[in-house]
């Protein structure tokens, strides 16, 4: 069948105290991954104890089972025909080339594998297989780490570059035409100069929102922790303000929610912050995410309050669209006791 040189495998025998049967075995029991023997009607005749460690099996669990029992139920089929036609086109190579395989581990759960195939011909002309399976579980971990990381990179690469085209030419643009509006305003009569004054005011808003988007864009980190991203989001609302924060409760119950969810609590801070610095120039503001009742959000100021009458007024329609989405509401309440305005959004708990 095949001339084995045993010059070098008598000296190892010798050299650890046996014969050559003992050395061939101890070579394949103190091999890393699963060594395994297979007969033509693909019934597992030897493995070695590295087999427990990769699929919960003791070696002699296996023997006489086919080996298309250790395939997920849906593969053995397919299994079955391939190995038919390996008897016919033996050759050492990889089994599944390019492909994702799983070996059935003894409690029902899948572990990926690599396999490596090499025919062993037998005097009657039929096949015997020698598979050896190795754990990947690890590796594909890594792998899947490693392609998460990229994707993040691409985000944050494609939020650099929002946030740089927003910056250097919708905000120039929205300037300037700010610019051309003054101009005009100065040489034509009311009232039509004091509606082009209250469309300036406007863009300058504008330019506002669009300054703390980019802003928005830099700072997100993939991954960052909610309770963290919301803080982040709070101390920038504010920093250009004398309003201060008394108050902060809850934002350890956004961890673990869905990331489109987190992101429109985000968005619903900053806007309700927004509109009470903008409108009611509060000395004091509290902020309060509370689950007793589905998911809500409150953002109190001890401003004057404003009114919300006007439902295209304050980013009101986005805020109520919002809760919407999540089949919440969202209200307006003045606490006359404690002179606070609060902006409240919620949701039901199913839709956290």
């Amino acid at each position: 069948m095949f001339e084995l040189d045993t010059n070098g495998l008598d000296l190892a025998a010798g050299a650890i105290g046996t014969d050559m049967t003992g050395l061939v075995k101890a070579l394949i029991e103190t091999a890393p991954d699963t060594v395994m023997l297979v007969d033509p009607d693909g019934s597992v005749v030897y493995v070695n104890h590295r087999v427990t460690d990769i699929l919960g099996y003791a070696p002699h669990d296996l023997m006489g089972m086919n080996v298309d029992a250790l395939i997920p139920t849906g593969l053995r089929k397919a299994h079955a025909n391939h190995r038919k036609r390996f008897q016919i086109t033996a050759k050492t190579r990889p089994m599944g080339n390019n492909l994702d395989l799983h070996a059935l581990h003894q409690h029902g759960y899948e572990v990926p594998v690599e396999i490596s195939l090499s025919p062993l011909p037998a005097t009657d002309g039929k096949i015997w297989v020698i598979a050896v399976v190795r754990d990947v579980t690890e590796r594909k971990a890594l792998e899947n780490r490693t392609r998460a990381t990229h994707a993040r990179l691409l985000v944050a690469n494609d939020r650099e570059r929002i946030a740089r085209d927003l910056h250097d030419s919708v905000i120039q643009r929205l300037f300037a035409c700010g610019l051309t509006l003054q101009a005009v305003s100065a040489i034509i009569e009311e009232p039509m100069a004091r509606r082009i004054e209250s469309t300036i005011d406007e863009l300058d808003d504008t330019i506002v929102d669009l300054r703390q988007a980019i802003f928005d864009l830099q700072r997100h980190r993939e991954g960052e922790p909610s309770s963290v991203r919301i803080r982040n989001t709070i101390e920038a609302s504010l920093q250009s303000s004398k309003a201060s924060l008394t108050s902060l409760n809850g934002t350890d119950l956004l961890e673990g929610l869905a990331e489109s969810l987190v992101s429109d609590i985000d968005a619903v801070i900053r806007e309700l912050l927004t509109n009470a610095i903008r409108h009611a120039d509060p000395r004091r503001v509290a902020v309060i995410i509370d689950d007793s009742e589905g998911l809500s959000i409150e953002v109190r100021d001890d401003g004057p309050g404003f009114t919300f009458e006007d439902p295209e007024g304050n980013g009101i329609p986005n805020l109520r669209s919002r809760a919407a989405r999540h089949g919440g509401q969202f209200t307006v309440s003045r606490d006359i006791t404690n002179l606070w305005t609060i902006a409240r959004w919620q949701i039901p708990e199913k839709s956290q």
